[in-house]
């Protein structure tokens, strides 16, 4: 199912006469978007190497492995308020030209990230039994005992992790998406390669299995980090943190970052919840259905980066104009990446579709998951139009500040429908992980259409921060 024709490309004024005259902008929201493009597919290829690599020793490694990612992910959620406060403040204050906010934005963001990336840490370690209990507690022994080895190794990362993610987001919000795609990459080859050795063994090294992986994890995200922090304290690049603004509070910046960023910690609260209650469905289903979720979820993020590059960079461009108090080119910047983003995901989704099953076979070598998961694959291909619009306009609305109203809906159709309609095709019509994607396609379909009906209202040009 397309989106296009519901909702009324027509009125967007995307016709090819008008998407050629808004060169300059393209070309503007290119130079923004392939660095944060390549920066995200990076990022979502360590975990995805991981779980390629893990699901070759066992079905059950497969499982463990995909939870934990799913669970590190609902821990991020925390640190959105941090990442998208700190993007849309500093995108703000780089439209307004107010260099000296900017930088004491970062300043302070780094200061909360860092401590507040710590404290999560150790409560993880603290806990970390009965956090896991809590999302896998129906798991088969195995899966559990092997999900667990597998955090606690992977913990210590936590840190090097989200400070990444929020200054990243600094950095995007200034117009710099070099710098994120530079620490991506160090920490995509660097996890490649010492996945491969110490997972499977190379020479001297002998196989460490799923603890290789996660020391593998370790290293490379420390090493992304430490790319990051250099630019940033080198006066390499456009922003510049200092140690004397980070040790000193200033309430005006964060409570900035706090308006911004609460109502989006919420809401990612709320997505990430979501995600997990899929997983406690599935597992109750088995082994095999969890392997293709978990096929399909990863395959999803592969496809979804993309799309999310561009929605960055629509946070961007959206907030620096509003900034510089030019809503009209904001929402022209609105529609451009939706454009871009839609024709995009679509030549994926038929590469998708066309090789479904070579996919899922890359994940496993069980002819039941293949089979099962080539055909999650091709029903999330159909869906994909839907998650660009889903996204971009999203993106959108969170750059101009418009973040309540995303949490609010993200809460009912996740909940009220994925979540939902998932569990009664499960119980009523025994359609396992099939219905939960058909269901997620549902969900992915209607944010989409509320979510342009919310940009075409046009409120979200005139929200203060």
């Amino acid at each position: 199912m397309c989106l296009l024709p519901e909702l009324g490309l027509d009125s967007m004024n995307l016709s090819i006469e008008n998407f050629k005259a808004e060169s300059p902008l393209r070309g503007e929201i290119y130079r923004l978007a392939w660095p944060s493009i390549v920066e995200q597919l990076l990022v979502m290829a360590v975990g995805m190497v991981s779980t390629m690599f893990v699901g070759q020793l066992s079905a059950q490694a497969l499982v463990a492995v995909g939870f934990i990612n799913m669970v590190v992910i609902f821990i991020q959620s925390v640190f959105a308020a941090l990442s998208t406060g700190t993007t849309v403040v500093v995108a703000r204050l780089t439209g307004e030209q107010n260099t000296d906010g900017v930088n004491i934005t970062v300043s302070q963001s780094l200061t909360m990230s860092l401590a507040a990336s710590v404290a999560v840490t150790l409560l993880c370690y603290i806990f970390a039994d009965q956090l896991l209990a809590l999302f896998l507690g129906n798991a088969e022994p195995a899966v559990f005992e092997a999900a667990r080895l597998y955090f606690l190794r992977t913990l210590i990362s936590m840190p090097f992790m989200m400070i990444s993610i929020i200054m990243g987001g600094a950095l995007r919000g200034a117009g710099d998406t070099i710098t994120p795609m530079y620490s991506a990459g160090v920490a995509n080859i660097i996890n490649i390669i010492l996945s491969f050795v110490l997972i499977f063994g190379y020479g001297p090294i002998e196989a460490r299995g799923i603890y290789g992986a996660a020391e593998a994890v370790v290293i490379a995200r420390a090493s992304g980090l430490a790319v990051i922090i250099i630019t940033l304290f080198t006066g390499k690049c456009v922003l510049k943190p200092t140690w004397q603004r980070m040790i000193k509070a200033d309430i005006d910046i964060i409570k900035k970052i706090l308006f911004v960023g609460l109502p989006a910690s919420l809401e990612q609260v709320i997505i990430q919840g979501g995600f997990l209650g899929m997983q406690l469905l599935v597992v109750w289903m088995g082994t095999v259905e969890a392997a293709v979720y978990q096929i399909g979820m990863s395959v999803n993020s592969l496809a979804f980066m993309p799309v999310f590059g561009i929605a960055l960079s629509a946070t961007t461009l959206v907030g620096q104009n509003l900034g510089a108090n030019d809503p009209k080119k904001a929402e022209k910047c609105g529609l451009q990446t939706t454009y871009i983003a839609v024709i995009l995901i679509s030549v994926i989704a038929v590469l998708m579709f066309v090789f479904s099953r070579e996919l899922a076979s890359l994940y496993s070598s069980d002819p039941e998951v293949i089979e099962l998961g080539s055909r999650v694959i091709r029903i999330f291909a159909i869906a994909e139009p839907s998650l660009a619009v889903m996204n971009v306009m999203s993106a959108v609305l969170r750059g101009a500040g418009d973040i309540k109203y995303i949490m609010y809906t993200s809460m009912v159709s996740i909940w009220g429908i994925r979540i939902f309609l998932s569990f009664i095709l499960e119980y009523f019509f025994q359609m396992g992980v099939i219905g939960m994607w058909y269901a997620i396609f549902i969900d992915l379909s209607v944010r989409a259409f509320i979510y342009w009906l919310r940009f075409r209202a046009g409120k979200w040009k005139h929200i203060g921060i």
